[in-house]
């Protein structure tokens, strides 16, 4: 979600009315929140995820560690899912820095029990040390490009006709 759509006065009535429109459930939904979100202003932001999140909406922190991380916001703001950014997983493989710190967001991820996302990896051994550190989700181009459903739809088949 783009930091200014957060603060629209008509986000919440305007995200009922789809719910509602389409039929749906609000947990259906993952709204994504920036993290420059957080650097405008924090207690109307905090003040709107709680009441997105009393309506059932799910709430995931994209892009976590890209420049405006803090981990007062994690304490502060609440979220159902934490996804970091893929820059610590480009270079976890060749900087021991960036590695502990994937572990870190992992470890801090399980205190404030919730799931991470691992954006962006594209080879095998980025999704095994993911996966060997507990990582929730892994996504990137290792699995797929990005594909319409009706190609999607297919790559499921032929994997499941594989298994």
């Amino acid at each position: 979600m783009f930091p200014e759509l957060i603060y629209d006065p008509k986000l919440f009535d305007k995200l009922t009315n789809l719910v509602e429109k389409y039929g749906l459930t609000t947990n259906e939904y993952m709204l994504e929140i920036t993290e420059s979100a957080y650097s405008e202003n924090v207690n109307e932001l905090i003040d709107v995820v709680n009441k997105l999140r009393e309506k059932g909406f799910k709430i995931e922190l994209d892009d976590f560690g890209s420049g405006y991380s803090s981990l007062n916001m994690l304490t502060t703001l609440p979220i159902d899912v934490l996804k970091m950014d893929m820059k610590f997983i480009r270079n976890m493989l060749t900087d021991y820095k960036n590695l502990k710190l994937v572990e870190i967001i992992l470890d801090i991820a399980r205190l404030l029990k919730v799931p991470v996302i691992a954006e962006g990896v594209e080879e095998e051994k980025q999704y095994k040390t993911l996966k060997d550190r507990g990582c929730d989700v892994i996504q990137g181009y290792y699995f797929s490009k990005p594909l319409p459903v009706s190609e999607f739809n297919l790559l499921i088949e032929k994997d499941l006709e594989e298994q």
